[in-house]
Order: C-alpha cells, then sequence, then structure tokens
C-alpha cells in the first residue's frame, strides 16, 4: 500500500556534503535537452486511456490498473496538500512511497519560495537516519509553488538530490527526476554522462499527461528505474557473480557492505570500490572497483596486464575485467546535439537577474533553452567496467608508525620508478587515495604500492594526447596546473604534496578548515599554480610545516629535504622545471628515495 510522508530533514547532514558551487561546476555544459522522444522512451511502456473519473494504466505485460481522476488540478498554493491527499491513497499496482520533505531548499535570498523536495523510496519506510535515507530513493522531485524562482538554483536543488542518491547507490545506471516551478514541470534523467529533459509542460493544462507521469513512476520496474543488478544479496550478504571469463575460483565474490573509496560527483567516473572475499573464506583477498571510463580512454586492463608483463614491482594482479554498460546504450533511441551551460554572468548581476525572470515567466515555457546556452561540446560516452585486482591494502590514513609511513613512501616511490622504467608507464594521479599499505610480513614486497592506472599513460602516446589536466586537485604539481605536458617529475612533486597532506591530517581524511592545505583545492588552475608556487618558498614551506600533527613533527626535515630535491634555486627562484636527461631522471628519484631511508634509519628502523 503506498503512502507519503511529510518530513523536515535539515540539508545539512547528508550522504555528501558537496555544495552548490562544486555540483554546478560537474554539471554545467553536461546538460541535453529537450530531448526529442523522452517521453516515448521512458514512458512508451505504459498506455493510458481516461474512461469518465478513472484513469486506466495498461503496462506492456498487458496489466491494467485504474486510479481515480481528480476533479480538477490543483493550484500552485495547494499542491502540495493535493499531492500527499492524493499519493497516499490506495493506488493499484504501485510501488513504493512519496515522501516530501518540506525544508527551505531555496537559495538564501529567496526567503518565501516554498521550495520542496519530493522523493519516491522503495521500500516503503524511508529511515530516519538522513545519511541512509538516500540509499532507497528512486525517483526525485523538487518543487516552488511559484514560477518566480531562480531557475538555476533550482535545477541545482534538484542536483543535489541526484547527487545524493549517486553517492549512496553507487552502483546506479541512471535517476529519473522531475523540477516543478509554479505549473510548468520538466522531467529529467540523471546518468554519469550528464542530465536531459523533456519538453517543459503545464501541470494544469497538461493535467492527465502529469497524472500519467507521476503513476507510471510507481509502476516502473527496476530496470525501468535505473537500478542495476551487478550487486545481488543472500543471507551471506552482498555479492556478484562474475561469469565464464573470470577465473573458476572467482565465480562469486561477496563484498563488504560499505565500499572501501567513492568518488563523488554526479557526472564523471563514479569510482567505486569494495573489499570482496570468496564464499569459503574469511579473508578479503580482492578489490571489487566499478568505474564509469569515458569511451576513449584507454581501458585499465591493458595497462594492468603490461604492468605484470614488464614485472613492474608492486604491480597489483588483474584477475577479471567486463565492461557492463554503456550511457550510449542506457540512451539509445533518443537523439543528440550539443551540450549546453548556464551563462556565466557576474554575481550580483546572477541575483538581480532573479527580477528579469519574473518578468519574463510569463511567457517562457521554455525551461532549459530559456536559461542555458550551446557549447561546442558533444555526448561523451562512458562505460561502466567491473575491475577485481589483488592484493588488497589499507588506506594510506591508516599507518601505525613513522617508520611504517616512511616504508610506505619510499616503497610507492619505487613503484612508480619501476613502472616508468620497466613499462614505460606514467601514472599521472599520485594522490592519498592511490597510494595503500600492505600488511605482507615478507621483506621482499614492497611495504606501500600505488594502484588505479585510471589516468596512466604510456610515454610513446604522451606526444599523441591531446593536453589535459589530469591528476587529483590538492595534489597536481604546479606544471600541470599550468597545462604543461605531464611529466615523471611531475608525479614526483605529488608525492611531496601527499606526504605533507598526510602529515598534517594525521589519521583523517581531510586538513582542518583553517589550514593552508585548504587552499589548494579552491580556485581556478591558475591561481592553484601561484599558490603552490608561493608556498613552496622556502618561508611560506616553513609555515605550511608548522601544521604538521606533534607526534609526527620528527617528519618535518623529511618533507624540507624534499622541497630542496624538487624546487632547486636558479637565478635566486626556485624552479620547478623537468630535466628529462637520464642522469637527471635517475638523480631525482634517488634523491627522493634516499631522504625517506635516511629518514627510516633516524626513526630506528632498517
Amino acid at each position: 500500500m503506498p503512502s507519503v510522508v511529510m518530513e523536515n530533514h535539515p540539508p545539512a547532514p547528508s550522504a555528501s556534503t558537496t555544495d552548490d558551487h562544486e555540483i554546478l561546476g560537474n554539471i554545467d555544459g553536461r546538460m541535453h535537452g529537450p530531448m526529442s522522444g523522452f517521453i516515448k522512451k521512458y514512458f512508451g511502456n505504459f498506455q493510458h486511456v481516461r474512461q469518465d473519473a478513472l484513469l486506466e494504466i495498461e503496462a506492456a505485460e498487458g496489466i491494467t490498473d485504474r486510479c481515480a481522476v481528480p476533479l480538477a488540478a490543483p493550484s500552485p498554493d495547494s499542491f502540495l496538500q493535493w499531492f500527499s491527499n492524493y499519493v497516499s491513497r490506495e493506488l493499484d499496482g504501485s510501488r513504493g512511497s512519496w515522501h516530501i520533505s518540506s525544508d527551505n531548499v531555496a537559495p538564501a535570498y529567496e526567503s518565501a519560495d516554498n521550495g520542496a523536495r519530493l522523493l519516491l523510496a522503495m521500500p516503503i519506510s524511508l529511515a530516519s537516519n538522513v545519511q541512509s535515507m538516500w540509499d532507497h530513493v528512486q525517483v526525485i522531485g523538487q518543487f516552488y509553488n511559484h514560477d518566480r524562482v531562480c531557475y538555476q538554483e533550482g535545477l541545482l536543488a534538484l542536483c543535489w538530490s541526484a547527487h545524493q542518491v549517486f553517492a549512496s547507490q553507487p552502483t546506479r545506471l541512471f535517476l529519473h527526476g522531475f523540477y516543478i516551478r509554479g505549473s510548468l514541470i520538466e522531467l529529467w534523467v540523471f546518468d554519469r554522462s550528464g542530465l536531459y529533459c523533456s519538453d517543459v509542460f503545464d501541470v494544469r493544462k497538461d493535467f492527465i499527461q502529469f497524472l500519467s507521469t507521476i503513476l507510471s513512476y510507481q509502476r516502473m520496474t527496476d530496470q525501468d528505474l535505473g537500478n542495476s543488478n551487478i550487486i545481488k544479496t543472500d543471507k551471506g550478504g552482498s555479492y556478484i557473480i562474475l561469469d565464464d571469463a573470470a577465473p573458476p575460483s572467482l565465480g562469486k565474490l561477496y563484498l563488504e557492505s560499505q565500499p572501501i573509496a567513492c568518488r563523488e560527483g554526479l557526472v564523471g567516473t563514479g569510482t567505486t570500490c569494495y573489499r570482496a572475499r570468496m564464499p569459503d573464506s574469511y579473508q578479503w583477498n580482492y578489490v571489487l572497483k566499478f568505474k564509469w571510463r569515458w569511451a576513449r580512454e584507454r581501458p585499465e586492463d591493458e595497462l594492468l596486464k603490461l604492468a605484470k608483463e614488464k614485472c613492474v614491482w608492486g604491480a597489483v594482479s588483474l584477475d577479471y575485467y567486463k565492461e557492463v554498460e554503456s550511457t550510449a546504450n542506457l540512451r539509445r533511441g533518443l537523439r543528440w546535439g550539443t551540450h549546453r551551460k548556464f551563462a556565466r554572468i557576474h554575481y550580483r548581476e546572477r541575483y538581480e537577474s532573479i527580477e528579469e525572470q519574473r518578468q519574463e515567466i510569463t511567457s517562457n515555457v521554455d525551461g532549459l533553452l530559456k536559461y542555458t546556452a550551446e557549447t561546442d561540446n558533444f555526448f561523451q560516452n562512458r562505460i561502466l567496467t567491473c575491475i577485481i585486482t589483488s592484493p588488497v591494502g589499507t588506506p594510506l590514513h591508516t599507518f601505525q608508525s613513522r617508520i611504517e609511513l616512511l616504508q610506505v613512501f619510499r616503497d610507492a616511490i619505487k613503484c612508480h620508478r619501476s613502472l616508468f622504467y620497466n613499462a614505460n608507464i606514467l601514472h599521472q594521479d599520485i594522490s592519498s587515495g592511490n597510494i595503500i599499505i600492505l600488511d605482507g610480513q615478507d621483506k621482499e614486497q614492497p611495504k606501500g604500492i600505488l594502484i588505479d592506472l585510471d589516468s596512466a599513460i604510456e610515454l610513446a602516446e604522451i606526444l599523441e594526447a591531446e593536453l589535459d589536466i589530469t591528476g587529483t586537485r590538492p595534489f597536481m604539481a604546479i606544471g600541470v596546473l599550468k597545462s604543461e605536458c605531464h611529466t615523471y617529475r611531475h608525479d614526483l612533486e605529488s608525492f611531496l604534496y601527499v606526504f605533507l597532506w598526510t602529515i598534517i591530517t594525521n589519521h583523517t581524511d581531510n586538513p582542518l578548515e583553517t589550514s593552508k592545505l585548504r587552499q589548494w583545492s579552491n580556485g581556478d588552475w591558475n591561481e592553484l599554480a601561484v599558490r603552490k608556487s608561493l608556498d613552496m618558498d622556502q618561508d611560506n614551506f616553513q609555515n605550511i610545516l608548522e601544521e604538521v600533527a606533534s607526534e609526527l613533527q620528527s617528519l618535518k626535515p623529511v618533507a624540507e629535504n624534499l622541497r630542496q630535491i624538487l624546487f632547486p634555486l636558479r637565478n635566486g627562484a626556485i624552479w620547478a622545471g623537468t630535466d628529462n636527461s637520464p642522469e637527471a631522471v635517475n638523480k631525482l628519484y634517488d634523491g627522493m628515495i634516499w631522504a625517506f631511508e635516511e629518514a627510516i634509519v633516524s626513526e630506528g628502523g632498517t
């Protein structure tokens, strides 16, 4: 039996703390619409026929349901109460329940917008814990009782909900949504390539179409709603079944309940990693990774195989690889043009433009077209890949001692050197999440290794590759931020930034709000390059070292040694360039490895 719940969830606690600025940066320029064929593709399996006061709904399977048709369409002011009353009835064939969140979700400058989120959840009851309620949301809606709300801000509120759903359901394929402003509505679908919408229609003028849409959502199959069936559940927990391409021993793997790593962002790779074990084992010996890679990127399995063939020291073993789905296939049947993006206007002008929107809204039914402009970018297909590797390590921030931390960095640099020399592969994304600690006691094996060749490239391909900024923002080298061709030295510079991050955050994920390291993530590429150049100056660098955790003070000289090795003085200024001569390459690797070796001895290790 369906139900509706009126809620007042505080907007702050959530599965993710991503703000509007980050969401805008993630989705802007990745929007399409209105899409021809949208209604037919997503609602074509349902036939709706009005019979006097009843609406007959016939699904593709031949199942017919009947629902009462209200005498009149609700006004915007009465919409939420009407919606609550209508969907709370026992409607034939419906699934789940609608939840209305009555918190103020509009921008601060709109004090009386009466915004609300409408969430369709399956199973019927949502968890009272805001952190976990997004696990069950299947359709999202954003409602404003007038059409004067800033279009961009309202759409960002809808995208915020989409972000929460994908963060809590990382293997989801796509997500349905709708955006209501007054009596105008757009239907939306979100996936890892972007978001796209239907034509705008009027809820009051096309009430039967609106009613049919809402009723169809509750009759969709899991596949129609965008759920994947990759991960299944039995009494042993969550598991995945691998096809015949997997080794016989890997037919079924159980997964830990929570991922060990998850990349935020609605649009993009959506990389999510779980530890996995065989059914007859209690040891988590494998890592299962889901990633929506860009179709033009080289598949990671090719580089992992190459690293293994070239006997790269510390290379992970590739145990399974499969391409599962693609956004091109999910969107098949729709015609595509260029992406759209919001017009770039001054911050103050953006708020002043709301009044202009209010004056023009009476003649506007264009929705996305009205408030965005075309770009030169076309749809980018993304492919969902499933990769299983071994061994399993622990995150960098879980180091148990200063000696272990030093050993992990020393060996990770050795792994990078082997990858560079033996396989001619450049990693290009040295970050705190891509260095893991191995638990093995074998002295011949590394204490720490590099993982994730998502961004890696063969040296022979560098000259032909498009110049693109690659890496994880806080750890990017100065030259990379300046759009220089990525080099081995840039990766080694990133090791310094990761080391600083680790000894300052000290077993936590992020630095304090007052930390200078926070500024390594804020601003455009040029601003970050200038800021880091200043921070690597000797005096400013000492200010950064003041943030090192008290129990890790003895590691400050290591950071200073690394800075001097990476940024020698030339003509009185630090030099961040790359010398590609064989002698210079060896000297830089040797110098950095020796800096850690020396510190290990000082700490009493070997």
